[in-house]
């Protein structure tokens, strides 16, 4: 049985309702979906075009999507960065157009580390203190921040730090 155009488009819509797709992506997935039926990729690809050209599916949208979902999972911006492009998306035009007013990142590291760390405080002996805060410095750069981002807060106040010498 040969797999028509409103059969891929419908199967289009249904994974479109769950969540945003990009193009590639959708292909992909409906090559996946019909490879038993499907004798070849034009079908896939006129069937997407079309769904561009109706603005049901936006590479735009999709990445924009995907900036804010991983935005608020609490990613840096070195793994967002690293993310978009996994998926094929600019970065900066997702940041761009999910965030119009940018993100600050310093915030957003305080706020995942108040989230990991809260009331926690740092050993009280040397050697104890400074394994902790390479083991939170490390926790934080796999979220995806820069040093600049997470180091203040890694900082210890100068009532921590009477008796040590740096």
């Amino acid at each position: 049985m040969e797999v028509r155009a409103s059969d891929l488009r419908r199967a289009a819509m249904d994974l479109l309702a769950r969540r945003e797709h990009s193009s590639q992506e959708m292909i992909t997935k409906l090559k996946r979906r019909f490879r038993q039926r499907l004798e070849g990729d034009d079908l896939c690809h006129t069937v997407v075009d079309e769904l561009i050209a109706d603005g049901l599916l936006s590479d735009a949208r999709y990445a924009a999507s995907m900036a804010r979902q991983l935005v608020n999972r609490g990613c840096g911006p070195k793994k967002l960065s690293f993310e978009l492009r996994q998926k094929g998306c600019d970065p900066d035009s997702a940041v761009d157009a999910a965030f119009p007013d940018g993100i600050d990142w310093f915030a957003l590291a305080e706020e995942i580390y108040e989230r990991k760390f809260g009331g926690k405080p740092f050993p009280s002996d040397w050697d104890s203190k400074q394994k902790d805060r390479a083991k939170r410095g490390r926790f934080m750069a796999s979220r995806g921040f820069s040093p600049s981002h997470f180091m203040h807060l890694l900082e210890a106040t100068p009532d921590e730090m009477d008796g040590q010498d740096l």
